[in-house]
């Protein structure tokens, strides 16, 4: 019995070093990420300028990053996911069924209003940018 106790033990202690080793290691600083943060937040304002080309840079960058980062960074590359993700759907769905509608005609006015969407969706993605920037350079989280 005590054989097999030793055993078991040594069975488990194999398979919690086992798991520590393929986990990802935990964040090295309080700061862990805060520069790739940085460069995505950058990313994301100088998209407003560029049609949002720089933007999916941006968010690859923030899923390659988010797992090591620091809880208060993660919380700024969750932001920016999350904001990444909301303008690409509102302003891609309604784009999508605008250009399907086009031949019959209804499509026009839907367009426009994709255009004005995709207007408001830049702005409040360029705001949205800056302050979590702000935030990002005073180290505080997004609330």
């Amino acid at each position: 019995a005590d054989l097999d106790c030793l055993s078991l033990e040594r069975d488990n202690k194999a398979m919690t070093e086992t798991a520590n080793r393929a986990s990802p290691q935990p964040y090295a600083t309080a700061d862990h990420g805060k520069v790739p943060a940085f460069i995505v937040y950058a990313l994301y304002i100088a998209g407003v300028f560029s049609a949002h080309t720089l933007s999916p840079v941006g968010v690859i960058i923030a899923y390659v990053v988010r797992a090591e980062a620091s809880p208060w960074v993660r919380s700024h590359l969750d932001s920016q996911i999350r904001m990444f993700w909301t303008v690409f759907w509102s302003v891609a769905v309604p784009v999508a069924i605008g250009v399907v509608l086009t031949p019959v005609l209804v499509g026009i006015p839907i367009l426009i209003a994709a255009i004005v969407v995709a207007v408001i969706m830049t702005i409040w993605f360029g705001v949205k940018s800056v302050m979590g920037l702000l935030k990002l350079i005073n180290g505080q989280p997004v609330s």
